[in-house]
């Protein structure tokens, strides 16, 4: 539908623009023969110059945009699943957290694993501290993943079930129960990743990369 709208645009505007020009030429050609004839001409002829580079400019810059809306619809991206959109599948299947799982933990200074890892420099950490606190961040990324996966595919099952008809209520509360606990197993594994991360760190290090946090 877009697409068509942004197509009609650019016709109408092209005809716009030879429109305006068959008009100022009529109009040269309709003017009155006098002894000033030649100067009339020119000084017409410029402005009928001036004004078809006008309309022409205005025309390229409209087209361009009628093409960038084109472009614009063409990059959009749809989910595989109608119940979630692009951005929800994306970020479940690289397992990124949708729902801030993690606030109860940083907000009390309990730190995500990975954010400590990217400070790592700043942070003064370790050798011991950066392996061990790789190995949680890179355990929870694997697990999240996972997870996102699963959630995906019950998300799939219980589609497929009211799509077809064929369920009751028993294979309903089966797998909408199922979801809330797949979310509460990936929410442990968050927590306790940053359980286990705040653990290996001094109060010094996790004020200092709470500082960086509310700098960037």
């Amino acid at each position: 539908m877009i697409k068509k709208l942004a197509l009609s645009i650019c016709i109408l505007l092209f005809f716009t623009h030879v429109n305006a020009q068959t008009t100022a030429d009529s109009t040269i050609k309709n003017l009155p023969d006098s002894s000033n004839k030649h100067k009339l001409d020119t000084t017409i002829r410029h402005k009928n110059d001036t004004t078809a580079k006008s309309v022409a400019v205005v025309h390229a810059d409209s087209i361009s945009k009628a093409i960038a809306i084109i472009h614009q619809v063409d990059s959009v991206k749809h989910s595989p699943l109608k119940t979630l959109t692009y951005e929800q599948y994306d970020a479940l299947l690289k397992g990124e957290d949708l729902y801030n799982m993690n606030l109860v933990a940083t907000l009390n200074h309990f730190p995500m694993p990975d954010e400590v890892v990217k400070h790592k420099k700043q942070l003064d950490l370790s050798p011991i501290q950066i392996s061990k606190i790789t190995a949680i961040a890179t355990e929870l990324h694997r697990k999240r993943v996972e997870m996102g996966g699963i959630i995906i595919k019950n998300e799939q099952t219980l589609d497929d079930l009211f799509k077809s008809g064929k369920l009751d209520e028993g294979s309903v509360i089966f797998y909408a129960n199922r979801y809330g606990l797949y979310q509460g197993e990936l929410r442990t594994a968050i927590l306790v990743a940053c359980y286990n991360t705040e653990r290996l760190l001094s109060p010094a290090q996790i004020k200092h990369l709470e500082s960086l946090e509310n700098h960037k």
